[in-house]
């Protein structure tokens, strides 16, 4: 099911370690050879099968819905995920009808943490992590860098909301015993989210679609 966020222009506390990695640059990086993007979304809304809690407190540094000064659409997205036994991974960025991949599908090794960074429009984002449960609500203005999950405490993603405030954002996970989901798109506002919760099943990669 599609939800509807009440504002993408709400402010979320960062998890833990993040006031340092919101700062790093994301750079461009070449497919990784040894992990499988799967293919651009086909369909331009997908309903998730997830529960996202729409009541989550939300923080961070977007205005008051300036939306009138931004393009119509995301013109690009980066993502970086922070892997059991890896750290933090190169980032990768890709143009808008392109897919982002992240992580190390079929190793199983759990994604701790994501950062995402959406060009063109303000986003949100918010983790289910391993005995936390759902995190609250991290939105960003265009171009900054929001980060979600956990570092230093061995705890598995489980799964991942996302929105953009105009615009479409698709979400694809690779999760324990499951493999490549399928893609689960919000647009204009709508949130959906990537993964499962209440399985204890990790993600293991991660990928995204801005149009």
């Amino acid at each position: 099911m599609v939800h509807r966020t009440a504002a993408l222009s709400r402010s979320l506390v960062v998890v833990t370690a993040a006031v340092a990695l919101v700062s790093t640059l994301i750079t461009p990086a070449s497919a990784d050879p040894g992990l499988t993007s799967p293919a651009p979304p086909t369909t331009t809304v997908t309903g998730s099968p997830l529960a996202v809690p729409e009541d989550r407190p939300v923080a961070g540094s977007v205005a008051a819905d300036p939306r009138e000064d931004l393009p119509a659409a995301p013109t690009s997205v980066c993502a970086q995920v922070h892997m059991q036994d890896h750290g933090w991974q190169q980032g990768r960025c890709v143009q808008a009808g392109e897919v982002v991949t992240v992580g190390l599908a079929g190793q199983g090794l759990r994604v701790e943490a994501l950062s995402l960074t959406v060009f063109g429009v303000n986003f949100c984002v918010m983790g289910h992590v391993e005995v936390i449960g759902w995190q609250d609500w991290n939105c960003q203005a265009a171009g900054a860098t929001a980060t979600v999950g956990t570092t230093g405490q061995s705890l598995r993603m489980e799964a991942v909301a996302y929105g953009v405030q105009t615009g479409v954002i698709c979400g694809n996970a690779y999760v324990q015993d499951v493999g490549w989901q399928g893609w689960y798109c919000g647009v204009d506002g709508d949130y959906n989210a990537a993964g499962t919760t209440g399985q204890n099943r990790r993600i293991e990669a991660l990928a995204f679609f801005v149009q």
